[in-house]
């Protein structure tokens, strides 16, 4: 019987790090850069060298943000995720409609405005100019029941076509999970 206990306990797989926290942990072991929300979606930096960091603490819709390991330009390129607690149900082109108009009033000139498709999820899909401080963004908005999920890459105009690319690799890791 002894042998019997002792050859089952020595076949079973452990999955627990013989100290918490170190490489061998499921903590530390989990893939670099993937953001699971407790809203019910999921991204990831893709094949990207984009790192995973905390957002500001002043902004508490940012959930996470991924951000260039090299500056291009002097500013960081950056695409940050934010999200936001609907009141009601609403269409996505109704919610992106309501503060698209805006851009114009803070200085902004809307190059692109489409929906688009990520995987199985629509999504609307923004590009934007500052005409003041010389940035270009890129908006790709994700909505389902009461929640909205903004994903805005950033980096001055000048090496955006290079940051998009980056930026467009996470966009498409985007889902909702059930």
């Amino acid at each position: 019987m002894k042998r019997i206990l002792w050859l089952a306990l020595v076949s079973v797989n452990t999955w627990a790090a013989p100290i918490p926290g170190t490489s061998s942990s499921p903590l530390v072991s989990a893939q670099p850069g993937l953001f699971l929300s407790p809203k019910g979606f999921r991204l990831n930096s893709a094949q990207t060298a984009w790192i995973q960091s905390a957002p500001p603490k002043h902004i508490p819709s940012l959930v996470t943000v991924y951000r260039s390991p090299i500056p291009a330009s002097g500013q960081q390129p950056a695409l940050t995720v934010r999200v936001d607690d609907l009141r009601s149900n609403q269409t996505l082109k109704v919610y992106v409609k309501k503060w698209m108009k805006d851009y114009s009033r803070f200085g902004f000139e809307v190059l692109t405005a489409k929906p688009i498709k990520i995987k199985d999820s629509q999504a609307f899909l923004l590009d934007i100019v500052s005409r003041e401080t010389h940035k270009q963004l890129r908006q790709v908005v994700f909505l389902r029941e009461k929640t909205a999920v903004t994903l805005t890459c950033r980096d001055g105009r000048d090496s955006f076509a290079k940051t998009v690319q980056d930026c467009n690799e996470i966009v498409k890791t985007f889902e909702w999970v059930d």
